[in-house]
């Protein structure tokens, strides 16, 4: 008999090779920094973040966050903070809810925390939080406020419902309009776009990976959802536009899909672990497919380009090849039903691998 695979070991012993060095794929080269991590992230796009309710709402998601990461924190990046250094070691960090609160309503919300072990380092725990000013909220179509946070694969691994709860938390808090939870990278909050490239290239072999800037993306999906991924989540409007919860739980059978109510909406989880479809192994699984073409109508769109331009040929998700990523997982109508087939050989949900609260 075959000995069964030991997960946890093998990416214990082979962190190192997870962990992508920076500038892959550029004119420069690789670079002696960790560029990007993959990880468990999960988006939520809010509005309201002048508000004291909703500045206070983030402060309590990233307290719940700060319980569970706060061994793995290093550093705390802030952009245009009203005083003090735009970067600092967590370590000598003021409590987010003590800058919070030093904050006008016309300031920008802005707290990046990493776990990378240099500053301009990835790491797989992140949380970053950006939320418009007071004047650019009350202006419509500038975009959304927006919250992202990861986890390390192997501690999804060992707890195999602590995302799916922090996400639901998290979005129940915010009030979110809309998000998405799944594989994405981590990438270089300061050297972003050198670390770009390495994420398209991933993205045309791995159809589950979320690409992308949270924030950079927040006005692109004022206009619906920008992905369907392990968790999505939409709020009443779309679920009535869609035709009701019902409709969802007749579409997405309850053996391979889980429902989960938030204060705006609901939660979806698509089987019972994130998926990296792979495009030599399975780009279009069935529990991707089927919430993806349920969902077409309240997704975006248009999503324009999702990474920065290339002076140089390096790998970019940009204009058609953007449109072509937000339709990854379309099929003709006509094969819906082969793909409601091909669902009953997926792997089911189990008691284990859900939370106790579905509807």
């Amino acid at each position: 008999m075959t000995e069964e695979f030991d997960y946890e070991k093998f990416l214990l012993e082979n962190l190192d090779k997870v962990q992508i060095p920076g500038g892959l794929l550029t004119r420069k080269g690789r670079q002696d920094y960790i560029g990007a991590v993959p990880a468990f992230t999960g988006t939520l796009y809010f509005v309201d973040a002048h508000t004291d309710a909703v500045r206070n709402a983030i402060c309590q998601c990233f307290e719940e966050y700060e319980a569970l990461a706060k061994e793995h924190l290093t550093w705390l990046w802030r952009e245009d903070p009203p005083e003090g250094p735009d970067n600092v070691a967590y370590p000598k960090a003021k409590p987010m809810r003590d800058m919070m609160q030093g904050l006008g309503e016309n300031d920008l919300v802005s707290f990046y925390y990493e776990s990378g072990a240099q500053p301009h380092e990835a790491g797989s725990w992140e949380f970053q939080v950006v939320g418009r000013r007071g004047w650019q909220a009350r202006m419509k179509g500038l975009g959304y406020s927006s919250l992202r946070f990861s986890m390390s694969i192997l501690h999804v691994h060992q707890h195999p419902t602590a995302f799916q709860q922090m996400f639901v938390n998290f979005a129940s808090r915010l009030k979110a309009v809309h998000g998405y939870g799944g594989i994405g990278l981590v990438r270089s909050v300061v050297r972003d776009d050198d670390n770009e490239p390495v994420e398209a290239y991933m993205s045309e072999h791995m159809y589950g990976l979320d690409i992308g800037s949270a924030f950079g993306l927040s006005r692109s999906v004022v206009a619906g959802i920008k992905t369907v991924s392990w968790l999505t989540a939409i709020n009443k409007e779309m679920i009535e536009k869609i035709g009701g919860q019902f409709r969802i739980q007749s579409e997405l059978p309850g053996t391979w899909f889980a429902l989960y109510p938030y204060s705006n909406g609901l939660v979806i989880q698509a089987g019972p672990k994130a998926l990296g479809a792979f495009v030599n192994e399975d780009p279009k699984p069935a529990t991707y497919v089927l919430p993806n073409m349920l969902l077409k109508e309240v997704r975006t769109p248009k999503i324009g380009h999702i990474h920065g331009g290339s002076a140089d040929g390096k790998p970019r998700i940009r204009g058609k090849a953007a449109e072509d990523w937000l339709q990854r997982f379309d099929v003709p109508e006509d094969e819906l039903l082969a793909y409601k087939a091909k669902l009953l050989n997926e792997p089911k949900l189990s008691k284990e691998t859900m939370l106790p609260d579905r509807l």
